[in-house]
């Protein structure tokens, strides 16, 4: 069964005093981050950061150095079996190509550019879910991040959707839910509840999945985030070095 506990972000980031500040206090801030901070690195974080004076350096790292990087967070997979299987919404780690991944963004009609300018961080504006290989039931994506290793292999996907209904969050999330499940087993640790119940608490109130697998990775975050709507975020990685 899987442990029900707060969970830790995969890609952890110290933040700033001034940016805990503004963001929340105590434990608002800890159910906050787990969710948020994978927000802030994103196209419509990022704006936040600069504006604060608190820049991602990983954006303006060479490849070789965010590949050293990644080695980080990918050592608490170390010493966990393989994954039976490597989900992510069609395409394959360390072997799709930053090549590929152009070739289908052309292909879907899908406006993608670089990430302050380096050539292995390329985000993806607009993806409709059909092409993920998702429901077309589902809300398109508002951004998917690709990261590519130094080989552009691609080795890290997110996808962002934000300004949801509790209903339709929910519904997504659980189909989201249903096909890691289906894939991998029952996930090794859950936080929050994927209920109109749970989310009627009021505002930051969050469900999350994780999948942790010695070659592989995968968190379901959702968040509510008061008059804003539901962040749904999904995020799979590879911790092969």
């Amino acid at each position: 069964m899987p442990t029900a506990r707060p969970l830790p972000p995969l890609l952890p980031v110290m933040l700033s005093r001034r940016l805990k500040r503004l963001l929340f206090s105590g434990a608002a801030f800890v159910a906050f981050a787990v969710s948020a901070i994978g927000l802030l690195h994103t196209p419509l974080g990022r704006p936040l950061l600069a504006k604060l004076g608190v820049g991602c350096p990983i954006t303006k790292a060479t490849a070789a150095q965010i590949d050293h990087a990644r080695t980080i967070p990918a050592a608490a997979y170390l010493g966990k079996g393989p994954a039976p299987t490597r989900p992510a919404l069609g395409f394959t780690f360390e072997k799709t190509t930053l090549a590929e991944v152009e070739a289908w963004a052309k292909g879907h009609g899908i406006a993608c550019e670089t990430i302050n300018g380096n050539e292995t961080l390329r985000s993806c504006k607009d993806v409709p879910a059909t092409a993920l290989g998702e429901s077309a039931d589902f809300v398109a994506a508002e951004a998917v991040d690709f990261e590519f290793r130094a080989s552009r292999t691609l080795a890290v996907l997110t996808v962002l959707r934000r300004g949801l209904t509790v209903e339709k969050a929910n519904t997504m999330a659980a189909g989201m839910s249903g096909r890691l499940h289906d894939a991998l087993g029952a996930p090794q640790r859950v936080a929050g509840e994927n209920t109109r119940a749970h989310f009627a608490k009021g505002p930051l109130q969050a469900f999350q999945e994780e999948y942790a697998f010695g070659d592989y990775g995968a968190t379901l975050t959702e968040t509510r985030l008061g008059s804003t709507g539901v962040l749904l975020r999904e995020h799979y990685f590879s911790p092969v070095p």
